[in-house]
């Protein structure tokens, strides 16, 4: 059964992009959890849009998915002056998601250096972990 998603307002949309929820996942239709509280993760819906065989979701869309979950999760603790980029990403794929079914995006760091962070993510349907992910981003200066 598919589920609808409903538009995104301006403000989710504003915060999202501000928050790592770039062009990519706007069109992949990954939207905030919280606006209010972007670090708490995204939700999609898997669409046929996003299919790869057989009614369920291509393997290949969750990595990019759980790299901004990790992305979300690190950006409070990010100074105004800095940024982070993923420069190792390991993932693993458990349970099969069908077209139709809303996915949840959480991270969560496991540590942050002054120039490295760890960051763990997964992907849960209706509870159930379907994928997780080991996520190392580099923290960068912001361009002046």
């Amino acid at each position: 059964m598919q589920q609808d998603r409903p538009a995104a307002s301006e403000r989710e949309l504003e915060t999202g992009a501000r928050f790592g929820l770039g062009p990519i996942n706007r069109f992949l239709g990954v939207q905030l959890l919280d606006p209010d509280h972007p670090s708490d993760g995204a939700w999609f819906i898997a669409n046929e849009h996003l299919e790869g065989r057989e009614g369920t979701l291509h393997g290949g869309v969750v990595p990019l998915l759980l790299d901004g979950a990790a992305y979300l999760a690190l950006t409070p603790l990010l100074a105004p002056s800095e940024d982070a980029i993923s420069h190792d990403l390991h993932f693993s794929l458990l349970r099969t998601v069908h077209v139709g079914q809303r996915v949840e995006l959480r991270g969560h760091v496991v540590k942050k250096g002054r120039s490295v962070a760890f960051l763990d993510a997964a992907a849960t349907v209706d509870g159930t972990i379907v994928a997780t992910a080991r996520v190392t981003k580099s923290i960068i200066p912001l361009p002046a």
